[in-house]
């Protein structure tokens, strides 16, 4: 298991890193136009565009607690490691300057969703790790709330050829919410994909010699989320609800990392920094999230 923490810091981070990132405006403002809020965590960090309609922003601090990683003993048998996840989550309305990111009022949702995730190593090369969340959430300007869920099991199995590392990543996963107005949902899935890694040329002596990640996976969602897009009806001049269904996804990541341990920002650790495309094969989601971790622990 990978020891490598999240703390609050993130939240300094992703600040600057939206400081120098150009200004996103939102098609439609309404707060009626936005991804349920419930599925903020799932998602993760980063800006989400529906059909060319809507924009939603998204900030989750991945808080985590190792208290044990997983290793082969002496005997050959494979011990359990344990890590306890406290993500924190918020979804803004808009975020086109600095005032957006730290007015108050922009934040439209606020979701906490603890859980544990297990890791099994069966052999040298192959993983297992298992995960559950459970936790509540609340929309900021109305009364509506939700209890919110998600779990899953995880396999990689690793390869090494010549200087590059890969593996074979595979997930089934299952999310959902159950809210006091909004009523209830939820999806499940698969994920298959692969992950790779090359370290990059660096002189002799360098302390802290890099390498390059990346990886492509692709999600199959079993029963078609549908997320709301209001669009005006030409005929009545009226909004009408009319879904964006989201059959499958496709993830693209690239990071550079150290070969040598995390990267170390003030007192935060990340087991790599990048981006993720994510898209779906119709086109009518897209987003880019922020990348500090890869497919088998994000």
């Amino acid at each position: 298991m990978h020891r490598v923490s999240s703390h609050l810091g993130p939240v300094l981070l992703l600040t600057i890193v939206f400081l120098f990132s150009p200004g996103v405006s939102s098609a439609q403002e309404s707060e009626d136009d936005s991804v349920h809020w419930a599925y903020s965590s799932f998602l993760g960090t980063g800006w989400y565009e529906l059909d060319e309609n809507r924009e939603v922003y998204v900030l989750r601090v991945p808080i985590r607690w190792y208290y044990r990683d997983s290793y082969i003993d002496d005997s050959g048998q494979g011990q359990l490691g344990i890590e306890f996840h406290f993500p924190l989550t918020f979804g803004l309305h808009r975020l086109e300057q600095l005032d957006d990111f730290v007015d108050l009022e922009n934040i439209g949702t606020v979701s906490f969703n603890p859980g544990i995730e297990i890791e099994y190593p069966v052999s040298d090369r192959w993983l297992l790790r298992a995960y559950a969340h459970a936790g509540w959430g609340k929309e900021a300007d109305s009364s509506d709330s939700a209890w919110i869920y998600d779990g899953g099991v995880k396999s990689r199995y690793s390869f090494q050829e010549r200087k590059l590392e890969w593996a074979i990543v595979n997930e089934l996963f299952f999310a959902g919410y159950n809210a006091k107005k909004s009523g209830k949902d939820g999806l499940t899935g698969i994920m298959a994909g692969l992950d790779f890694s090359y370290p990059l040329p660096s002189n002799s002596g360098s302390k802290s010699p890099l390498k390059i990640n990346w990886d492509i996976n692709y999600r199959w969602y079993e029963n078609n989320p549908s997320f709301p897009r209001f669009l005006n009806n030409d005929a009545s001049g009226q909004l009408e609800n009319i879904p964006v269904t989201l059959e499958d996804e496709w993830q693209i990541g690239v990071a550079i990392a150290k070969q040598n341990g995390p990267f170390k920002i003030w007192f935060m650790n990340f087991q790599h920094v990048g981006l993720v495309y994510r898209f779906n094969t119709d086109g009518s989601f897209q987003a880019i999230t922020f990348n500090f971790r890869s497919p088998f622990t994000r």
